[in-house]
């Protein structure tokens, strides 16, 4: 495993985590209220960066194309929102899933995957499965990448695909992932305090919305636990103050015990999530940056593999 401890000061990241600190805490609110809230608070500007929008259905699953202009490779970013599995969309996510597409030479595809509580699991990976075989049936090969619960998610698909026998993505970035809804890690308990982020959601309701008659322990619940070999290679990326550093850490650890090929990413001093803050926070450009090159990297190898067919 390489692993990589990057700080890239950041002139508005104290601003930033005041602003989230001064959010209503989640078990002030509904979901349906915090679903409102997020969507109507996201920043979209992919306009300024020249990627384009087209509403779609792939795979039977609500999606979003993020075209970029230009394109240099033909595979498909497909992109997995946060959100701990009952808030978030691709309202709240398509800003910054259009621009680590962009940064790629890729297009992307934002999946409005089926969120609980009233669609508990298994109807994330049902969906992010879905649009990832669509997608391969197209043509086209696909590149994962996904924050929180979406980072999770990406792991879960990629283990559910293999185990299929279907084709795998050819590299996937995780950000910030929540993959162990067992919530046995230490970092939950010792950096709550350093992550502005920790009170916006609330993690145990999550997993009982999400659970529905799973356990904890499913490997397609909490991937960290699960079978990692011959999963493809993995850029996992997490901020030095999140609750989720020791989710992100372990599942690096195990996917490079198992054999993946597997990059870490320590962002010093950053928050959950902290890429959704493009040009307010220069470690969100960086981490971006970070994330289309690795993608990128394989994009390009898959092309050199065709022509050389």
């Amino acid at each position: 495993m390489r692993v990589h401890v990057i700080t890239v000061p950041s002139k508005r990241r104290d601003a930033i985590a005041a602003s989230l600190r001064d959010l209503p805490a989640a078990r002030d609110s509904s979901i349906e209220d915090r679903r409102s809230v997020i969507d109507a608070t996201s920043s979209d500007r992919l306009e300024d960066v020249g990627v384009a929008r087209e509403p779609a259905e792939v795979g039977g699953v609500d999606a979003e194309w993020l075209l970029v202009p230009g394109r240099a490779h033909d595979p498909v970013v497909v992109y997995l929102h946060g959100g701990a599995y009952v808030a978030c969309s691709i309202t709240s996510h398509r800003d910054r899933a259009g621009r680590i597409a962009l940064a790629s030479g890729c297009d992307g595809l934002i999946v409005g995957y089926r969120l609980a509580p009233e669609h508990p699991y298994p109807a994330a990976v049902d969906d992010a499965i879905a649009v990832c075989r669509a997608v391969q049936e197209s043509g086209r090969e696909v590149l994962l990448a996904g924050d929180g619960a979406g980072g999770g998610l990406a792991v879960a698909t990629m283990i559910a695909l293999r185990d299929a026998g279907e084709p795998l993505p050819l590299a996937a970035v995780c950000i910030s992932p929540w993959c162990d809804l067992t919530l046995s890690s230490p970092s939950l308990t010792t950096r709550r305090e350093r992550d502005p982020f920790a009170h916006l959601d609330d993690l145990p309701a999550s997993v009982a919305a999400y659970l529905g008659g799973a356990g904890a322990d499913d490997p397609l619940v909490s991937p960290v636990l699960g079978d990692l070999r011959g999963l493809p290679p993995l850029l996992v990326q997490v901020g030095s103050d999140e609750v989720l550093f020791d989710d992100a850490r372990r599942l690096a650890e195990r996917a490079a015990a198992m054999g993946v090929p597997t990059v870490f990413e320590e962002w010093i001093a950053m928050f959950h999530t902290w890429p959704a803050y493009p040009a307010a926070l220069e470690a969100a450009d960086a981490a971006i940056a970070h994330a289309g090159s690795f993608l990128a990297r394989y994009a390009a190898a898959s092309l050199e593999d065709r022509a050389a067919s």
